[in-house]
């Protein structure tokens, strides 16, 4: 069971909260008004995992680069910014 907490109370302590791993409901005068749901806590092998991961993605990148490839232009072209997310269609 999650705990309830005021909006004025949340944002207070949000640092406390956001750390302590629990789900909160946020109530507005004794009504709950939506929940808070942080991030699960990744493992020291996920972290790992993911630098490694990162790692290997950044000697892509400079592989890329250093064979000519304009990476930024070509996620454009398939429809995505820099970061691979999708491009609003305005901006295809």
């Amino acid at each position: 069971m999650s705990m309830k907490m005021g909006i004025k109370e949340f944002r207070e302590r949000l640092g406390e909260v956001a750390r302590g791993g629990e789900p909160v409901q946020l109530t507005d005068r004794g009504r709950v008004i939506g929940t808070y749901t942080p991030l699960p806590r990744m493992s020291d092998e996920q972290r790992r995992r993911s630098l490694e991961a990162l790692e290997d993605l950044r000697r892509v990148q400079e592989d890329l680069r250093a064979a000519g490839v304009d990476t930024e232009k070509w996620l454009a072209e398939m429809g995505l910014d820099p970061w691979g997310v999708p491009l609003p269609a305005h901006d295809r």
